[in-house]
């Protein structure tokens, strides 16, 4: 289950691999990465209908023009608006469903071979760190070690992280902080 991670995150292996295995055991084997695979699945496969997209047969290049259309069209915010860490890879190319991400493809008019997706890396990253924190049998400090020797606490993410650590906790947006 790592590689579908790894291969999305574009993490570095045997590394990654190694550090999501001591991230489950720490868990007591709770799988958490199978359902955040199993999440993301679902909600790609949920914006590919919402998108009219066959999800059994749809392409990469496909997918990627219909994301894009959506920002011309408008019906991009409500689309993706809940789904910052989906990404799924269709034709050996990742393709993101980050709200920003499609925002900049669409904007600079990039072509589906040099799409941006690293604000849905960046967000898929925190997301799955933040589920094995939050686990009940993981220990805050050792999880956040953990995470850092297989690269998901990367220096640039920290202001992503804490904006969304105090949204989470408060359920407020941080810009109610900044006052």
């Amino acid at each position: 289950m790592a590689r579908f991670l790894q291969q999305l995150l574009d993490a570095q292996e045997p590394m990654f691999s190694r550090g999501i295995a001591m991230l489950e055991k720490s868990t007591g084997h709770s799988s958490v990465d199978v359902r955040l695979i199993a999440d993301i699945t679902e909600k790609s496969h949920v914006i590919m209908r919402k998108l009219g997209l066959d999800t059994s047969d749809t392409t990469g290049r496909e997918l990627y023009g219909a994301l894009v259309a959506s920002v011309r069209l408008g019906t991009f915010e409500t689309l993706l608006e809940d789904d910052d860490y989906v990404m799924i890879k269709l034709d050996s190319k990742i393709i993101s469903f980050n709200l920003i991400d499609v925002i900049e493809n669409a904007h600079h008019k990039l072509p589906f071979a040099h799409q941006t997706i690293a604000h849905g890396q960046r967000s898929l990253r925190g997301e799955l760190l933040s589920r094995y924190i939050d686990h009940a049998r993981t220990d805050d400090v050792t999880t956040r070690q953990i995470a850092e020797s297989i690269g998901l606490l990367p220096g640039d993410d920290a202001w992503y992280n804490f904006v969304k650590y105090h949204e989470k906790q408060t359920a407020k947006p941080v810009k109610e902080f900044i006052k």
